[in-house]
């Protein structure tokens, strides 16, 4: 299949470095993208061009924030996509927002101090990771953050999607998808959801790659056919 890896706030494409190779070894082509773009809206239509250009339908792989771009993408163009894998996100709810509380610095949206992150955030986050976060740290346009998301087509709840959950434990996420919690409005109408757990902090693709590459193989193998 071919991959198409969107990287979450504060990142660009160089963050999927060490999992490209994972996804490569098992047949899969890739494109690691740096979102683009001004306004929610901008880089969702990026992204969308993205998806009109490539080889072939695509599995569209969204991390944080990039998680809500990627089902927009994925609701423009339902027929492009043939699978979405969340990374630690999820896609938010018609309105919602990635988050309009994060300070905003003469119109962009600098990576936070770490102060501000819960524990499970940064648990396996090292000084060598915090370091290299901070190093390749691009601010966000601040409308990224604000804009709110809009869903035009319900042929986006037919794409099978994965949600790779790393801060909460997937029984704990599989059961506030199943209490219909509002924030979870898009993954409770998705016909065909799996939730996978990954003991790890908020940025798998940089502490544990390997571990988050071989879960995303697993997510794209075939399934086998029922009475077989």
């Amino acid at each position: 299949m071919h991959v198409v890896l969107v990287p979450g706030f504060w990142l660009d494409a160089s963050a999927w470095d060490n999992v490209v190779p994972v996804l490569r070894a098992a047949g899969h082509s890739v494109d690691a993208v740096t979102r683009n773009g001004a306004t929610l809206d901008d880089q969702v239509a990026d992204l969308v061009r993205r998806l009109d250009a490539a080889p072939e339908p695509v599995v569209l792989v969204g991390h944080s924030g990039a998680g809500p771009i990627a089902a927009m993408a994925a609701d423009r163009r339902p027929g492009r996509v043939r699978h979405l894998v969340y990374v630690d996100t999820f896609p938010g709810p018609e309105g919602g927002c990635v988050n309009d509380e994060l300070p905003v610095v003469d119109g962009q949206v600098p990576l936070p101090p770490w102060d501000v992150w819960e524990p499970a955030t940064v648990r396996d986050v090292t000084p060598e990771v915090r370091a290299d976060l901070e190093r390749r740290a691009v601010a966000e346009p601040a409308r990224v953050a604000s804009d709110r998301f809009h869903y035009t087509d319900p042929a986006r709840h037919r794409i099978p999607a994965t949600v790779i959950t790393c801060e909460i434990a997937a029984d704990e996420l599989a059961g506030m998808v199943a209490d219909h919690q509002a924030w979870a409005a898009e993954l409770v109408a998705t016909e065909e959801l799996e939730i996978v757990g990954l003991h790890a902090g908020h940025w798998p693709m940089l502490t544990v790659p390997r571990e988050l590459g071989a879960l995303m193989v697993q997510a794209l193998a075939p399934r086998p056919t029922d009475g077989v």
